[in-house]
């Protein structure tokens, strides 16, 4: 019997939340994807079969094929082969999944779902792990992956299990764990632009039961776009990025194993903050006061100088017992951060809205303990406790100067602190009350506590916010779960029913008034979101075929919008957030792989979602010369947004990919083609015509890589490119603030080489 091994997921491994199993590294790596032009010149290979994708989605490990979610899980080699290197970037394989970012401003929407601005005193609506450690903050969830034994992408709500803030769902990256071989890896890269990278990982067995892993990389490329102004740095876009990592793991008694994982990332760049002005010339006001911008995707014009220096550290403690009937697992986590960085916020060489952020600062500290079945044949169960702290300091300074007339000087927004306390308790519960039908019940009580404060500005005499000021608020929630499961011979129905919570939270500025009413802006309320799923997940032709789906139906309450709101006085931005009265969303996720003969392998992915906003006046900003003729800049009006997609929702999404395996001269060459798409959506409120640069058209992403596996499979050579046609209309985020509307280019086409070890 052949077999090829399955894109999304390598095989031959354990989840490690017990103390009987371990992860294994010795699973082939997997270089079998798609070219969609030989696949009709090639005949069936009738025994060909998928291999089993192992997750760990609802804490232990199970084949993908019994786990009754939507998810898209991915090795290291598969996103090796799309081109995927770090998170923003998943976004190109997994439909449904919308992530922007501006410098160092990540948004994460997922089916829909999701947080623009999550400065102190709110969080993003999806949650971001690392293993078991959750990221509170967006500044550290777009990063390169080092080490990678998958990513899982799970969709809608994950209340139960992930608890805050999986409102959207949760996005799991899960590094490889420390095995019992001497193994280890080395893969250099150069492209354009300059870029050249190196990573490295090597597994140390110490002895029979201790044992290490180290792994790093180091990514450096030229900027993609060329500053216009002298004044400023002489390219934007740029990467310089380093990431590190050590694990050790201790096997204590044939009963309890220790792992402690130590972190870090570090960047010192302008990565992102390639800023251009969208508007019309006359009608922005950089543009209007004789400033200059970028005129084509590799320009900008911009005075700003100070690069991204973004610094963190975390460190993971997970002890874990194997009893007889029950296993244990034991929690600890830490992450530090700090940050300071610039942008260009009305994208052009006049000074108008430059502003430095310095410093962002934070940590976070949890504590989780989880007991889990281990014997029983007919049903399984988890319980758990999770505690959660975060404190976090903003401070914002814009450099006005004499270029804004509205302002004239140098402002600030003032310090914003917040102090986050997040305490909930858990439990799952499965039983297979006949052969073929399972019942899951499960539930989350979570309580939330934030206070929040804003403190005087140091550096400049004007402050846009009033201070000092001080205010906290609380919020609990039961979340509860439900799903019943029908099992067949090629696979499972399933019907589930799952509530996200988001707390409430504070703007950014907390005691700023709203600048279209004047009113004190309040603590917002939490977001509830209820999910209806019918999902199907299906093995067929003798296991050559994989079709999994889900129908999903979306009552989405009081959900947090956010968006930078111009004040018409004083031409100064409110990031202000409000709570939508309600949304309703519903689509289809299809997830297909295909296996027509041993060397090729065609998979698929899309996802067609339906939203709008209900009962929801909003604020949107539009032209000022709509109200005064000849007047540059923007203003906020209030925008009656019901019935309105939702903001960065596209209405489908997709992603082909097709591999195979040439044979040539007892040589193997592996060759992976994708494409992806994504359909129109908006990035803001459209009120006017004249403002429909907020919207992001359609647009398409072609890949390919080739490689050259040595006999023995250590050495590996690849030829890649990303972007080939040179898609120059895609953006990683468009944002209308007051001086005009402003936009950051995506990436443009790149190739390169890679050259790889592993022994």
């Amino acid at each position: 019997m052949t077999t090829k091994h399955n894109y999304f997921q390598e095989i031959d491994m354990s989840y490690p939340d017990n103390g009987r199993t371990h992860l294994s590294a010795t699973g082939v790596p997997l270089r079998r994807y798609l070219v969609v032009a030989v696949a009709a010149c090639l005949s069936p290979v009738a025994n060909a079969q998928l291999e089993e994708v192992v997750v760990t989605a609802q804490k232990r490990a199970e084949s993908l094929q019994d786990v009754p979610v939507t998810l898209q899980a991915f090795s290291n080699d598969a996103l090796e082969d799309f081109g995927i290197g770090d998170t923003q970037s998943l976004q190109y394989v997994t439909p449904g999944l919308v992530i922007n970012n501006t410098g160092s401003t990540p948004a994460i929407y997922l089916r829909g779902v999701g947080t623009r601005l999550s400065f102190p005193g709110l969080e993003p609506s999806v949650a971001t792990y690392v293993d078991d450690r959750y990221l509170g903050r967006p500044n550290g969830t777009v990063f390169e992956f080092a080490d990678i034994e998958r990513i899982e992408v799970l969709k809608g709500p994950q209340g139960t299990l992930y608890g805050r803030n999986a409102t959207g769902g949760a996005v799991r990256v899960v590094t490889l764990d420390v095995t019992e071989e001497l193994e280890g890896k080395i893969v250099g890269s150069a492209g354009n632009y300059d870029a050249l990278g190196v990573s490295g990982t090597v597994n140390i067995p110490v002895t029979d039961t201790l044992g290490v892993r180290l792994s790093g990389l180091t990514r450096q490329r030229d900027g993609f776009a060329d500053n216009l102004d002298p004044r400023g740095a002489s390219e934007l876009d740029d990467q310089d990025y380093q990431a590190w990592r050590a694990k050790v793991r201790w096997d204590i008694s044939e009963t309890w194993t220790a792992r402690f994982t130590l972190e870090g990332n570090q960047r010192d760049d302008l990565e992102g903050a390639d800023v251009v002005a969208l508007s019309p010339p006359e009608l922005h006001l950089g543009l209007s006061m004789g400033g200059i911008t970028g005129n084509d995707v590799d320009e900008v014009a911009t005075a700003t100088r100070r690069t991204i220096d973004y610094k963190d550290t975390a460190a993971t403690l997970r002890l874990d017992a194997a009893f007889d009937t029950v296993d244990f697992a034991a929690i600890t986590t830490y992450w530090d951060y700090d940050q300071t960085g610039s942008l260009d916020a009305d994208g052009t060489s006049t000074r108008l809205v430059d502003v430095v952020n310095t410093p962002v600062e934070g940590d976070s500290f949890s504590q989780e303990f989880q007991l889990l079945s281990n014997a029983a044949e007919n049903y399984e169960w988890i319980v758990g406790a999770f505690y959660y702290e975060e404190t976090v300091d903003h401070y914002d300074l814009i450099l006005g100067l004499q270029d804004n007339p509205r302002v004239g000087t140098s402002v600030s927004q003032g310090n914003q602190g917040a102090d986050t306390q997040a305490y909930a308790l858990y439990g799952q519960f499965s039983y297979d009350f006949s052969p073929n039908w399972s019942l899951t019940l499960g539930g989350r009580y979570s309580v939330e506590d934030k206070d929040i404060s804003v403190m005087a500005p140091i550096e400049v005499p004007v402050s846009l916010a009033p201070h000092p000021y001080e205010d906290s608020d609380s919020w609990n929630e039961f979340t509860p779960k439900a799903t019943l499961e029908y099992n067949f011979d090629a696979g499972l129905v399933y019907a589930s029913y799952a509530r996200g919570f988001k707390s409430g939270g504070f703007n950014y500025v907390a005691s700023t008034s709203n600048p279209l009413t004047g009113e004190p802006l309040a603590p917002l309320d939490p977001e509830i979101l209820d999910m209806f799923e019918l999902g199907w997940k299906a093995e067929l032709f003798d296991r050559s075929l994989r079709l999994n789906g889900a129908l999903f139906y979306y009552d989405y309450q009081d959900l947090q919008v956010t968006r930078a709101v111009a004040d018409p006085d004083t031409g100064s931005v409110v990031n202000l957030t409000e709570n939508a009265a309600n949304a309703e969303l519903y689509g289809l996720d299809l997830d297909l792989t295909w296996l027509p003969t041993d060397a090729l392998m065609i998979t698929m992915g899309l996802n067609l979602l339906q939203s709008e906003y209900q009962d929801f006046v909003a604020a949107a900003n539009v032209y000022r010369d709509s109200f005064t003729p000849g007047a540059a800049g923007m203003q906020a009006i209030a925008f009656d947004a019901d019935g309105q997609d939702l903001l960065r929702a596209p209405d489908w999404s997709a992603f082909v990919s097709a591999s195979y395996d040439i044979s040539l001269a007892g040589q193997t060459f592996p060759l992976v083609v994708t494409y992806s798409y994504k359909d129109d959506y908006n990035f803001d409120f459209v009120a006017d015509p004249s403002t429909e640069r907020l919207v992001q058209e359609g647009y398409g992403l072609l890949s390919a890589r080739l490689g050259w596996l040595s006999p023995n499979q250590n050495w590996e050579l690849a030829v890649w490119g990303k972007n080939l046609t040179d898609e120059d209309d895609y953006f990683d985020d468009i944002v209308a603030s007051a001086p005009g509307i402003r936009g950051s280019h995506g990436a443009p086409r790149t190739y390169g080489i890679d050259i790889s070890y592993s022994f």
